[in-house]
């Protein structure tokens, strides 16, 4: 595609104890390894430290966690896989949203989003736990490489230093925490990539042993390390060219009710319900959450992973992955889809296939962001479309109405102010006086009065 398309323990995280066989008979082990072999039904908690004992009793071997790129059985033909990532990729990764404006005519909740499973649990990690590992390089990699979608487990460690009590976890911990491996990564990205265009969804999808200070303190560490970057939840509607206005990129999904105002509800992530499900069911499930309905604006994922037999790791699906998310032009498969998360998620192009997938929405949708200002439309701003009515020093007007939405549809309008002098925006119900560098963001319903959203 061109560049013109396209309640918590107060035990510290590093005094928990780790497996020791020494004190475990190996027949024992034999015993309960074919057991738990034999009924993987049996809770992962369960299953894990017998595994792992296993291991290091040399009752079972696994492959090498750094597997040479000849050994990763993935999908990139015409290419290779080197780290982990199938190169060269077929568009721009770093900056894709920006490069090719495949989105910015669409709210977040309506763009496909390539994720990543269990974000913080990668080869590159201080720990890697081979049933729990599921990603090849850290999250700042995930990022240059195209993901848009982090899905995060974080565990409250009371008696761990301030940047290490949220760790990233799932049965363990990788020993990467949100401080500095996601936050820190994420502002590292953009900093380093020219990136401050791209939308990214933290997706903080299960939260344990928080207490309500827990939950606090978490979101002040949010808000205080990315700032006014945060899309708050009032603008959920808002598309994304509209969010760029005032630099509104980082989107905080919290799945829980402690979550803060400017926060929001978490991703709706459907799962299958089964660890090990095999490829054919899998295949029917994400087919069939394709066809589900979604209310607009929402944030769901499709959980596209499982566990393979009988080592219990996650596996490696690239090739599948890539058939029940292919992009055609009139749609196919991915077309009913919007976060997807996957296991070696960049083994394969699944986002180049996201690129190609949100010009396909943006078109069939007929989705676009109509641009209007004094000198060129008059005092009155626009509602029948998606808009951004701007005033500045050689287009201004003191006064702003609004037009009625004459469509079927709601629309969110953006009024950017620029000028050295004040304007007042009327609408039916309400006024406000705007100054430079200040925007109002309205929803505008269908014949309806102008509802005010957001001032920033």
């Amino acid at each position: 595609m061109s560049s013109e398309s396209p309640v918590p323990t107060s035990k510290a995280e590093d005094e928990l104890p780790n497996p020791a066989p020494d004190d475990v008979a190996e027949e024992t082990l034999r015993q309960r390894l074919a057991s738990c072999l034999a009924d993987f039904t049996q809770a992962q908690d369960d299953i894990d430290p017998i595994i792992e004992r296993a291991k290091l009793a040399g009752l079972l071997v696994e492959p090498p966690s750094e597997a040479s790129d000849s050994d990763v059985a993935a999908w990139c033909p015409g290419g290779k896989v080197q780290g982990g990532i199938c190169r060269p990729p077929n568009n721009s990764r770093p900056r894709w949203m920006a490069d090719y404006r495949v989105t910015y005519a669409l709210p977040v909740g309506e763009m496909i989003l390539p994720g990543t499973h269990h974000s913080g649990f990668d080869k590159e990690a201080p720990r890697t736990p081979s049933s729990e590992t599921c990603q090849d390089v850290s999250i700042y990699k995930q990022l240059q490489q195209g993901v848009r979608a982090l899905d995060l487990r974080v565990r409250y460690y009371a008696g761990n230093p301030p940047d290490r009590r949220f760790a990233i976890f799932h049965k363990s911990t990788s020993g990467r925490h949100v401080k500095a491996d996601v936050l820190g990564m994420l502002k590292r990205y953009r900093n380093e990539n020219n990136a401050h265009d791209e939308i990214v969804v933290l997706d903080f999808h299960e939260l344990k042993d928080f207490t309500p200070d827990a939950h606090r303190e978490l979101a002040d560490l949010i808000k205080r390390e990315l700032g006014e970057t945060i899309v708050p939840y009032s603008l959920k509607d808002a598309a994304h060219h509209q969010l760029l206005l005032n630099n509104r990129v980082n989107v905080i999904a919290y799945n829980n009710s402690a979550r803060d105002p400017l926060f929001w509800p978490g991703v709706d992530q459907r799962w299958i319900g089964d660890n090990t499900p095999g490829k054919s069911k899998m295949a029917a499930f994400i087919r069939d959450v394709g066809k589900e309905s979604k209310a607009f604006g929402q944030l769901r994922s499709v959980q596209a992973a499982f566990y393979s037999l009988p080592m219990f790791v996650p596996k490696d699906l690239s090739e599948d992955v890539m058939d029940w998310f292919a992009a055609k032009a009139d749609g196919g498969p991915i077309a009913g889809h919007y976060i997807i998360n996957t296991d070696w998620s960049l083994r394969q192009r699944l986002v180049d296939n996201v690129i190609y997938a949100n010009m396909i929405r943006r078109n069939v949708r007929g989705a676009h962001v109509i641009e209007s200002a004094p000198d060129t439309h008059g005092p009155i701003v626009q509602t029948n479309s998606y808009g951004i009515y701007r005033v500045g020093n050689g287009y201004w007007a003191g006064r702003l109405t609004f037009a009625e939405n004459i469509s079927d549809y709601t629309s969110i309008q953006v009024i950017q102010h620029r000028a050295d002098w004040d304007t007042v925006v009327e609408w039916a119900g309400g006024s406000e006086t705007l100054k430079k560098g200040e925007s109002l963001y309205f929803r505008v319903r269908s014949r309806r009065a102008p509802e005010l959203l957001a001032k920033i």
